[in-house]
């Protein structure tokens, strides 16, 4: 008896005797085995096509549209005409003035006692001496400058931990931050200008002195002070702007 096997998956397998091999059968087997040999020849033929296109794409420059065609380029070894063009007056904001605001203090506990605390976005305060301060004026030789303001409480072991800045030593508007000494054995004390808690200390100023008579961002700032956020804007109002600052000191030196 003649007999039809299972499908498997999606090729169909058919046992015949020879003999039914000229039936029915035998035809629709030719005819599919036709059509996949047609399907694998396109195949082929598209994928050989695909890869043509590619080289020939890899041959052929591509041309793009661009509003460069109307713009003529000056020689390499000549670029003044550009620059002609672009705001510039030869000077580059430090990442100080780039970055913080600064407020003044003048005459903190005596006449030229000037201090700078810049303001960063973020409330970080960096309190540095003002440039019309007493010390830089005179510009005598900077022995020391001492983060231990007491016998017991030394400014440069401050130890902080997370964004709480938990451990902190708490300062007030009158707290001393460090004493600068004169290689003549005159000091000066430092306030700190503001309530708020330390973050750190610049302790290479305890070995290069000197440094306090560079721009801020290179040595010459003195603390880091996260002041208290309820009094932020008042402290700002209680200080003066760049522009009142140049106005006060040009009105000291007449």
């Amino acid at each position: 008896m003649n007999q039809i096997l299972e499908i498997d998956g999606p090729k169909t397998k058919r046992i015949k005797s020879e003999n039914d091999c000229e039936g029915t059968l035998c035809y629709q087997e030719d005819a599919q085995e036709v059509v996949t040999d047609e399907i694998s020849d396109a195949r082929e033929t598209s994928l050989q096509q695909e890869q043509e296109r590619l080289v020939d794409s890899d041959k052929t420059p591509v041309t793009v549209d661009s509003d460069d065609d109307l713009f003529t380029f000056p020689p390499d070894e000549n670029i003044s005409d550009m620059l002609d063009e672009v705001q510039y007056d030869g000077y580059f904001p430090t990442v100080t003035e780039r970055y913080f605001t600064p407020y003044y203090k003048t005459d903190v506990q005596s006449p030229r006692d000037d201090m700078c605390i810049w303001i960063h976005s973020n409330r970080i305060c960096m309190l540095s001496l003002a440039p019309s301060h007493v010390i830089l004026k005179e510009n005598k030789n900077i022995q020391k400058v001492d983060f231990k303001v007491s016998d017991k409480l030394d400014r440069s072991l401050n130890k902080v931990s997370g964004k709480g800045k938990h451990g902190a030593q708490p300062l007030q508007t009158n707290s001393n931050v460090c004493t600068i000494s004169y290689s003549d054995g005159k000091t000066y004390i430092i306030k700190c200008c503001m309530i708020g808690k330390l973050v750190e200390v610049n302790e290479a100023l305890s070995e290069n002195p000197q440094l306090l008579k560079e721009v801020p961002h290179k040595g010459r700032y003195l603390a880091i002070i996260l002041p208290n956020i309820n009094l932020l804007k008042s402290l700002k109002q209680s200080l003066l702007t760049s522009e009142q600052y140049t106005e006060l000191i040009k009105e000291r030196e007449k």
